[in-house]
Order: C-alpha cells, then sequence, then structure tokens
C-alpha cells in the first residue's frame, strides 16, 4: 500500500528548530496525572474511535487467495499488506506508519481494521506534591521540577526534595524559601522592593524597615524606562520586577517580568537590538506608546532575540524587554543597541529587480524589513532577495551564503522568477551552502531567505561539469542484487531524491534491485558508532506516492514484505557519517504463525533453523522473566525456542508490535539458558526491538517482552537469517 506521512522529520531540522524554539525554555509537556501539567499536540492524524486490537487469543489474519501482493490491499493505510507463499492475502499492522515523532504523547499504534490509532501520554507523576512532574520531548525523559506556583524561581518554603538527606549535595537537593508561592514579587533570592508593602525577601521585615535596606527595581515601568537613544550595551535586571504591560508576542497576555527601554531619534535610523538571557527566551516588543498594545508596531520572539528594522522614523519608541519564563526571568538580560545610517530598500526585493550574480565575487544584501516574493519549496514564506545566475554552457555551480552568529538563512536555486517556481536544489543553515552538477547552460535565479538578517553575503563558483557519481541520482542508480551485502559511501554524492521520512538536504544514494517472483525484502544498514541512518525503498524512484517503506535509525533496518516482482529503488540517507555497509536480503513471503501458549520455556514454540514468521499476544500471558538489558521487565512475556543448525548470522525483529518491546537470547540446551551477548534491545514507539548476530550451531531461546507494566497486546516476531 501507498506510505505516506502526515509530517516529515529533518534533523539539522533538529538544530534549526531547537534554537527557533528557545533553548532552555519550558519545554512541551503532557498529562501526567499531577495539576499543572499542559497537554499540546494535534490528534487530527488519530480520531476517537475504539481500538481494535485483539486484547485475548491471536486471530488468524489469512484472507483471500491471491498470485500477487498487489491483489491484498485492505484499504487500512498502515497494514502491510501481502501475498504469502500460502497463496492467501496477508494484513500485517506496521506501528511505524502512524509514528508521529513525538515521545511524550505516546507510542501510535496501528489497528488491522481502522488504521492508526494514537497514544497514550507518558506518565510522569511521581506522586509528590513538592513536584511538577513534566515529560521533556527534547530529552525524552521525565522532569520533576520543584513546586513553584508563581514561577519565579524559588519553591514553596514547606517543601524540599526527597533526596535531601544528609551529605546530599546541591543539587539534586534543594529546599524552598518562598514564603507566599503565590506572589512572584515574593520569594527569599528578592530584594526588598520600597514602598509596596510587602515582605519581598521573606525575611520578616517589610520596605524600609528591613535592616538590610530596599530598592526599587529600575526600568519596571514606562515612568523609569532606560534611555538607549545614543545606543550602546546594557544590563537590565529583571529581579523583582514584574510583568506590566500586554505583549504580542504572548498572545496579547502580560508575560511573566518585563522592562522598559525608551529611543529617542531626532532622524530616520537603521535600528538593531540584541537582547540575550541566560538559558531563556526574550521577547522584545516595539511600540510608539508605552505599555499599549494599539501602539505596538513588531514583536519577535528568539535565544537570543534580534530585532532589525530599517529606516525608522524620527519620533520616540519603546522597547519592552520580556522573559518567556519567570524562573530564569528573574536574572539578567544584556542588551545591545545599535544605530546607523537609514538604508533604502533592497532593488532586488522582487523579481523585476534582480541582480546578476557575478561569480568570484561576494554579493551583499540585507533581510531586513523586505517582502516574501518567492515561494520555494525550501524556505517557505520567509522574507527574500532575488539574484540571477547566467550560464553560457554547462558547469558545476556551488552558492554559498553567510550571515553574522545565529544568523539562519536558506537557500534556493529555482528555474524561473515567480511566485511559486520549481525549486532546483536548496541548502540551509548558518551558512547556507547547495551544490548542483553539470547544470545546463541558461537562466537561473537564486533566492536567499531569512528573518531579520542584517547583513549576508552571497557567493557564486563555478566549475567544469563533472559526472556525478554512480548512484548519485534516479538516474545511475547502483544495482543491488537481492542476498548480497555492498560497502557504500556518499562522499561525493548531492542530496537528490526526496523521501517522506525525512524533509533534509544531507547527501543519497539510489540502489536498484529487481525481483523476478513475490519475495519479503529485508534491508540494513551500519556505518560508525555515531551515524544515523535514513531509508526507503520506492517503486518509482523520487517519488514518495509509490513508497513502499521509509525508516530510520543508528542502524538503518527496513522490511517490506511481499514485494512483486519489477524493479525497486532503495533510497539511502546517511545524516552523519559517509560510509557504510549495505544488506540486503530476500526470501519467500511466509505465512504468520499463529504463536499461543507459548508462555514459559516449557511451552516454547519452535522456529525453524530457516526462520519463520510469528504473531502472538502477551496479554493473556505472565511474566516469568526479565531481560538483561533493562532495570527489570514487569511485562509479560512469550518464549520461543530456535536451532540454528549451522553458523548463520540471524535477524530478531519484533518490527509489527503494538506496544514497546523487549526481545532478548540466550544460549543453551535447557531454558532460560545463558545471555548472548549484544542479543538485548528495547523499542520505542515506532522503533522496533530488533538485532541481528552472528550464530553458531546449537540451541537458542527468544524472549518477548514489554518496556513497562502497560506494555502488552499484539507483537510480530521476524526470525530472518541474513547473508553472511
Amino acid at each position: 500500500m501507498p506510505h505516506r506521512f502526515p509530517r516529515a522529520l529533518c534533523l539539522a531540522l533538529a538544530a534549526l528548530c531547537l534554537a527557533l524554539a528557545g533553548c532552555g525554555e519550558e519545554p512541551v509537556g503532557f498529562v501526567d496525572g499531577g495539576p499543572l501539567d499542559a497537554t499540546v499536540g494535534s490528534d487530527a492524524m488519530f480520531p476517537e474511535r475504539p481500538s481494535l486490537v485483539d486484547a485475548g487469543g491471536v486471530m488468524d489474519v489469512r484472507g483471500r487467495a491471491c498470485t500477487r501482493s498487489s491483489q491484498c490491499d485492505d484499504g487500512v493505510e498502515c497494514t502491510m499488506d501481502f501475498c504469502a507463499d500460502d497463496g492467501r492475502c496477508v494484513s500485517v499492522a506496521d506501528p511505524g506508519r502512524c509514528d508521529d515523532r513525538v515521545y511524550c504523547n505516546g507510542p501510535e499504534t496501528c489497528d488491522a481494521r481502522r488504521g492508526c490509532v494514537r497514544g497514550t501520554p507518558v506518565t510522569c507523576n511521581d506522586n509528590y506534591t513538592c513536584t511538577i512532574d513534566r515529560c521533556d520531548e527534547e530529552t525524552r525523559e521525565c522532569v520533576h521540577r520543584p513546586r513553584d506556583f508563581d514561577g519565579d524561581g524559588d519553591p514553596d518554603f514547606r517543601c524540599t526534595a526527597l533526596d535531601c538527606d544528609a551529605g546530599v549535595p546541591d543539587p539534586p537537593c534543594w529546599r524552598g524559601g518562598d514564603c507566599d508561592d503565590g506572589n512572584p514579587r515574593v520569594n527569599s533570592r528578592l530584594p526588598e522592593i520600597c514602598g509596596d508593602g510587602i515582605d519581598n525577601n521573606c525575611n520578616g521585615e517589610v520596605d524600609s524597615a528591613d535592616r538590610a535596606g530596599c530598592s526599587r527595581p529600575m526600568y519596571d515601568r514606562c515612568d523609569d524606562a532606560l534611555d538607549v537613544s545614543a545606543g550602546g550595551r546594557f544590563t537590565v535586571g529583571l529581579a523583582g520586577a514584574l510583568g506590566d504591560y500586554p505583549s504580542r508576542c504572548a498572545g496579547n497576555t502580560v508575560p511573566p517580568r518585563d522592562a522598559i527601554l525608551r529611543l529617542r531619534l531626532d532622524a530616520p535610523r537603521d535600528v538593531s537590538l540584541t537582547a540575550e538571557a541566560s538559558g531563556a527566551s526574550v521577547l522584545v516588543q516595539l511600540g510608539t506608546r508605552c505599555g499599549e498594545l494599539e501602539g505596538v508596531r513588531d514583536c519577535v520572539l528568539g535565544y537570543p532575540t534580534v530585532y532589525r528594522t530599517r529606516a525608522l522614523p524620527a519620533g520616540e519608541y519603546f522597547f519592552q524587554i520580556a522573559t518567556t519564563s519567570a524562573v530564569v526571568g528573574t536574572g539578567d538580560v544584556a542588551v545591545t543597541v545599535e544605530l546607523g545610517d537609514p538604508t533604502p530598500t533592497p532593488a532586488n526585493d522582487a523579481c523585476a529587480g534582480a541582480i546578476d550574480l557575478v561569480p568570484g565575487t561576494a554579493a551583499r544584501g540585507t533581510l531586513v524589513d523586505v517582502a516574501d516574493d518567492v515561494l520555494t519549496s525550501c524556505g517557505g514564506t520567509s522574507p527574500d532577495l532575488v539574484y540571477r545566475l547566467t550560464l553560457t554552457e554547462r558547469r558545476d555551480v556551488t552558492l554559498r551564503a553567510s550571515g553574522a552568529r545565529n544568523d539562519y538563512l536558506t537557500l534556493s536555486l529555482v528555474d524561473t522568477c515567480a511566485r511559486s517556481p520549481t525549486t532546483l536544489r536548496c541548502g540551509n543553515g548558518g551558512p547556507a551552502q547547495l551544490s548542483l552538477r553539470n547544470v545546463a547552460p541558461g537562466t537561473y535565479y537564486v533566492v536567499v531567505e531569512g528573518t531579520r538578517v542584517q547583513q549576508f553575503t552571497l557567493e557564486a563558483e563555478l566549475a567544469a561539469p563533472t559526472t556525478a557519481v554512480p548512484g548519485d541520482a534516479c538516474a545511475n542508480p547502483i544495482v543491488i542484487a537481492p542476498n548480497s551485502t555492498v560497502m557504500g559511501t556518499v562522499n561525493g554524492a548531492q542530496g537528490d531524491v526526496p523521501i517522506s521520512c525525512y524533509g533534509g538536504d544531507s547527501r543519497d544514494l539510489v540502489y536498484r534491485f529487481t525481483l523476478d517472483r513475490t519475495l519479503d525484502v529485508n534491508a540494513v544498514l551500519r556505518g560508525g558508532a555515531s551515524d544515523f541512518f535514513f531509508m526507503a525503498v520506492q517503486r518509482t524512484c523520487g517519488s514518495s506516492t509509490g513508497e513502499v517503506a521509509c525508516r530510520y535509525g543508528t542502524v538503518g533496518r527496513l522490511t517490506a514484505r511481499g514485494l512483486d516482482p519489477g524493479d525497486y529503488f532503495l533510497v539511502v540517507r546517511p545524516l552523519r557519517g559517509t560510509d557504510f555497509t549495505l544488506t540486503l536480503a530476500a526470501s519467500p513471503p511466509l505465512a504468520p504463525v499463529m504463536a499461543s501458549g507459548n508462555d514459559t520455556c516449557a511451552t516454547a514454540q519452535a522456529i525453524p533453523s530457516g526462520g519463520g514468521f510469528y504473531l502472538g499476544n502477551t496479554a493473556s500471558l505472565r511474566r516469568d522473566y526479565t531481560a538483561p538489558c533493562t532495570l527489570g521487565t514487569t511485562s509479560e512475556d512469550a518464549v520461543f525456542r530456535y536451532r540454528s543448525d549451522v553458523r548463520q548470522r540471524v535477524q530478531v525483529s519484533l518490527e509489527g508490535s503494538s506496544f514497546n518491546t523487549v526481545v532478548w537470547m540466550t544460549q543453551g540446551p535447557m531454558c532460560p539458558g545463558s545471555s548472548v551477548p549484544l542479543t538485548c534491545y528495547s523499542g520505542e514507539g515506532a522503533a522496533p526491538a530488533v538485532f541481528d548476530t552472528l550464530l553458531d550451531p546449537g540451541e537458542y531461546w527468544i524472549y518477548v517482552s514489554g518496556f513497562n507494566a502497560e506494555a502488552r497486546g499484539a507483537y510480530s516476531l521476524s526470525v530472518l537469517p541474513l547473508p553472511m
């Protein structure tokens, strides 16, 4: 069936997404049973519907008679449908097609009758009233923070960490000192503020009666704004300050803490303001009327935050500086204000004014106060400038755009200057670069996109046309025979072929393999210790519409069952390394065997030396054994017995299971046997528990379980011999 993904993933993506979101901000959280956690994310992909995953015994999934897998489409998008070797259609759930790439909302499952079913959010409640518990999407773990209802950075004075026993250092030991946890102007870490009638520092002494003295937060309100009219560097302290004025960046609400800067201009000036706080994003709002939304010109948020405007007219303006987190906001914000002569609107803000790009000569531009005129597939709706590149003969082309520190740019080469042109190649980052090989003569356009980038340089380099390395594109794929292992490298290759589970521009290679009959195909990619792979099998090279499957991981593993005879393309995209080993195995599409009753070693399901494909359900079983690679599995388990008659490499996979699985192997004539090194793995979300290992002849035991007490249900176990 066609493979579609509602969301794309990019990892260089990862760097930029974190930068845009603001490193150190309060992470997105999900309900864990506590009163203070938030839930976000769309359920549009997973409408309410009952799950039809059988919780009891396993049903026979074999269907009508068939001769080709194309006859077996059941209309459920997340199932893998194929014609098994017994001439019957089989539809197996494939949760990987439902994965939304979000950890904290739980693993999505595939109901073999209805389709994708949303997951159960990760539960993080530690049942301690003095902590606020959240699932951290960035670290993929539960976070238990001290209870701090008013968000001022000082926990409630009635609270202390559970591990504050004698000798425990700080952290993890913490003790609260906030005597009024409902008022952010009160906590033991603040100075005493004069004239507000409140004991701000919790020492029992109010205002001028405080023996340590009192003070008023500077620049806290419009009548005490910091004058930055001459430009310069400033430190704005938010200790003791409170949010006073609404911000458009905060949805027209009042942020936790803010300060006010005043800017007076006698003549039009270019203005640049950078605001940076340690561990927090900063919002910067510019307006003509202090504290009023009606006078707001603009509002930006970042980490750090850079606000730039071109030719700001003479007059009086006010900057509101605020942090998005009250906890971090008790510190200082470093502010830099730069004023320059007014600059005109760039002539190449639109297609009509495109500037000729001269190879070997750096062109300079600014993306401050320019419009979005060209919709590329790379940068979307970001402000852009347009350059024209003319080639009189075939050439290799390299383009590079560089801005200042923290400037993120998108670079596109398009076929024509129009609102929606065809994008030939993308590059993004800081700096952004793209390369194309053997570009035909003609006129092309280079689009540089970014948000408020004050100045960048754009360079073009031309070189003699070169021939693409083997496998660099759909036009010259590398032929690989089924049941073989080859070495590969993306050195000299470019990123040419789109796949559904990765939207970045890393280099790729294309392999073509041919099947002369209906077969299962299993691909395994291995690289260095820190490598990460994306891989996809496509019927039509470069078309995700005809994509059979798309997978990713530190070891790339992909299974496609029951592929009909014909040509297929395997697209390989290493994200970090360049060299890899690719194993492509092909075998008859086995009819699944229904496993049941294999609760213990005594009733273990036997697997022949040639491997097999098994469907079972752990929900009706008991917990008898413990996985050596977990802190102690508490879920039910199933047991299989595998006899290897020859020395062989075998892959054991739980791909297609409906829960977070754990699989491990032991060896010996008697069960449970002794552990086999590097054969215990746990899955997470749509990532299956899977391993492959070299086995000597002998008796082996395979255990299937869940990662935690709630992880149970329908599983798919594949034991597949691989080429040596």
